[in-house]
């Protein structure tokens, strides 16, 4: 999942063996399983994650769930151990693959994650947990299918569940500087026609309505997704990705690049934004540059939180009026490893991972929670923000998978070919043309 692992942190998971001498092989899809603690005896469940920093916002969000969940039920242990998330993922498969696996793995939503692993025979299949917990009563289902797939390796986003969000992440969210914002007599945009008035406004007064670099490929995609998350169908853009229905021109993408290319013209983004690095363009952002930019939810880069409460955010209104709708996923999806021996212990904490408790938790450490309704009510301006936002995205049931799930390679034909558009090589048909052809040539495969 190429763009929706650029946010917060790497997303990733170490493997280490489980603890010897649990309570027996994990189920299968048709075996009973244990939902009371009481009857787990004592068990330790080894979880495995990249949030190698403890002293980052997620390092700590993570430290304080495993707190909170151990203060719950004193009889598991969890074994927490991380690594860095390169090492991670060029050894997940080898190391799930043996004997001595771990209880818990960061198989990431998409086709390299609880795609190819569950596929494989190396995930263990959720669904009793999911039904025996009430997932699907209590968590969006927009949010679930994420971490779905189906066992034959022939489509994700359906099929069982392999995975569990975990109730923090982030969307792709518009920022804005409240300062400039404030100086053009403008207040924060309530509909899409409000958005491009200000981005009039500021080009009028001599600021840089987005601030935007494109050096390194991705940030060029992850605005994109933004405006097509806007004015597309959201229910076609989940149809699309996971192989449901439709096509590539269905879901919006041709109007949303058609938009991307007028704002180019009009000159609303950081000059020759193809070759400033997207490092550059948002320090310069949190310096004052730009009344807009596009991040992730939650936090942005290089600013501390007096620096960032200087800045505002918003998911982009739809341009239709309709509720909201934005790409966006849980910035870790967990699984349980087929050979773990402490698989209903293993579930508990998954769900206690995706519960209110941890999305306060990650309140508390100046991050946005995932999924749920929550008072806007930390000491971080922005993150108040974020949090109305999300609330706004789950009453609608609004979330939307990045649309380079689609395919392993998606995120290269819509950079490559946005790239040429901007060029005056390329049009808007033609970035639809060329994803609908990465994505049949992918098809064609299962």
């Amino acid at each position: 999942m190429p763009i929706a692992a650029v946010p917060v942190a790497a997303l990733a998971l170490i493997l280490t063996g489980c603890v010897p001498g649990g309570t027996g092989p994990a189920p299968d899809a048709d075996r009973e399983v244990v939902t009371d603690p009481s009857q787990m005896g004592e068990v330790t469940v080894t979880v495995l994650d990249t949030f190698t920093d403890d002293a980052s916002p997620i390092g700590r969000w993570m430290s304080s769930v495993v707190e909170s969940f151990e203060a719950e039920y004193p009889n598991i242990t969890i074994d927490r151990q991380s690594e860095n998330s390169n090492d991670v993922n060029s050894t997940l498969r080898l190391r799930l693959s043996e004997a001595s696996s771990p209880d818990i793995v960061p198989a990431n939503q998409g086709w390299s994650g609880v795609g190819d692993l569950a596929s494989s025979g190396l995930l263990l299949n959720l669904d009793p947990y999911s039904e025996a917990y009430g997932w699907p009563e209590s968590l969006p289902d927009t949010i679930l299918q994420q971490s779905m797939a189906t066992s034959d390796g022939t489509d994700i986003g359906q099929g069982s569940q392999y995975g569990m969000p975990i109730n923090q992440g982030a969307f792709v969210t518009a920022f804005y500087n409240r300062e400039i914002l404030d100086s053009l007599g403008l207040e924060e945009p309530q509909s899409w026609d409000d958005f491009e008035d200000a981005l009039a406004a500021a080009k009028a007064a001599g600021e840089i309505p987005i601030a935007l670099g494109t050096q390194d490929g991705w940030p060029a995609s992850a605005t994109l997704l933004a405006i097509q998350a806007a004015v597309g169908d959201g229910d076609a853009i989940r149809d699309f990705v996971f192989a449901k229905g439709g096509d590539a021109a269905s879901t919006g993408l041709e109007d949303a690049a058609a938009i991307y290319q007028e704002w180019v013209d009009a000159g609303y983004f950081t000059p020759d934004f193809a070759g400033v690095p997207s490092s550059d363009a948002g320090q310069d952002f949190v310096e004052g540059t730009g009344l807009f930019t596009f991040w992730y939810s939650g936090f942005l880069p290089f600013a501390d939180q007096e620096q960032a409460d200087r800045f505002g955010q918003f998911i982009l209104p739809r341009q239709d009026g309709g509720p909201l709708t934005a790409v966006g996923s849980s910035s870790q999806n967990f699984s349980i490893a087929a050979n773990s021996q402490e698989a209903d212990a293993a579930a508990l904490f998954l769900d206690w991972m995706a519960s209110p408790t941890a999305g306060e938790a990650a309140m508390d450490n100046q991050i946005i929670p995932m999924f749920g309704s929550f008072t806007p009510d930390t000491d971080s301006v922005m993150l108040n923000d974020g949090i109305e936002s999300l609330n706004a995205v789950t009453e609608a049931n609004g979330y939307l998978p990045y649309f380079d799930w689609a395919t392993p390679t998606m995120l290269d034909a819509l950079t490559v070919n946005l790239q040429l558009m901007f060029d005056g090589q390329g049009t808007p048909a033609q970035v639809v043309e060329a994803a609908q052809s990465n994505y049949d040539e992918f098809r064609s495969t299962k």
